[in-house]
C-alpha cells in the first residue's frame, strides 16, 4: 500500500510541476484571452448568474486542483 501512496504523491508532484511549466509559457495576452473565453462559457451556461456570481464562479474554477490519474491503479482498487 505504501507503494501506491508514493506513486500517487509522485504523480501529484509531477502534475503540479508540468502545470506550472505550462502556465509560465502563457503571456498576458493569452491569459486575458483564456479568462475572456472562460467568462463567455460561464455566461452561456449560467445565464441567470449576475456579474458578481459569474466572477465568483470563475475564481473558484481557477482554484480547482488538477490531478493526474493513474488508470491502472484505479482499475486495481
Amino acid at each position: 500500500m505504501a507503494t501506491n501512496s508514493a506513486l500517487s504523491n509522485f504523480a501529484e508532484r509531477l502534475n503540479a510541476f508540468l502545470y506550472r511549466q505550462h502556465i509560465r509559457r502563457l503571456g498576458p495576452a493569452e491569459i486575458a484571452l483564456a479568462q475572456e473565453w472562460s467568462m463567455a462559457v460561464i455566461r452561456r451556461e449560467h445565464p441567470h448568474f449576475s456579474q458578481e456570481q459569474a466572477d465568483e464562479f470563475y475564481e473558484k474554477l481557477i482554484q480547482i486542483r488538477a490531478y493526474a490519474v493513474d488508470e491502472w491503479s484505479q482499475r486495481m482498487n
